[in-house]
């Protein structure tokens, strides 16, 4: 099984409204402020984050290790994939450039389906935010990207993150092996949850 699980092709025009909102994204309001898009410049402020281990090794998608060079890749992977409307990652900034938290979105417009990770510096993490910030990004995803399907991993091991998924009213649709870009696999629970699916999930929480 690979990810995403479901694959509803769309229409060309749905596929191409779905790409120009993606590559119009500068920048996610979220509720402890706004995160920017990620670009070169950022090397050393994110390169400071994703070299925490507690940051870093949770996360699959992050090359290992992590080097200012790695970060470089990475940022560069992902600023091909925000011109061709399939991906982005923001992030918010201390005042001395280095990064406290990110988000990263992986976006398939030809099947309508999104799904983003991210985390938070530990000195940063506050009771409460990490839900009010699922629910902003969930909200983005459904709302201003106009996706139809959201789907999450997860490590079989990563009790809070699962949690909060599961919080979240989504549907666990089995497992995956997930791959990173250093070729490094994971055994991984997947969920999905549609827009419809979402705003009910709201209207009864």
């Amino acid at each position: 099984m690979t990810l995403p699980v479901t694959k509803d092709i769309v229409s060309p025009k749905t596929e191409e409204k779905i790409r120009e909102r993606v590559r119009r994204v500068e920048s996610i309001q979220r509720p402890d402020g706004t995160s920017d898009l990620v670009t070169l410049k950022d090397v050393d402020g994110l390169y400071g984050f994703f070299a925490l281990p507690e940051i870093s090794g949770p996360i699959y998608t992050i090359h290992k290790p992590v080097t200012p060079e790695s970060v470089a890749r990475h940022i560069d992977r992902k600023l091909k994939a925000h011109e061709a409307g399939e991906g982005f990652m923001v992030a918010k900034f201390d005042e001395d450039g280095t990064a406290f938290s990110y988000l990263d979105y992986t976006i398939w417009p030809q099947w309508s389906v999104a799904e983003f990770g991210g985390a938070v510096r530990p000195d940063r993490r506050a009771k409460g935010q990490g839900r009010a910030g699922m629910i902003s990004n969930i909200d983005f995803v459904f709302d201003t990207l106009g996706i139809y399907r959201l789907c999450f991993t997860s490590a079989l091991d990563n009790a809070r993150s699962i949690e909060l998924i599961d919080a979240m009213g989504m549907t666990r649709m089995g497992e995956i092996t997930s791959t990173g870009p250093d070729g490094a696999k994971r055994q991984s629970l997947v969920w999905e949850m549609t827009g419809d699916e979402w705003r009910a999930h709201k209207t009864n929480d």
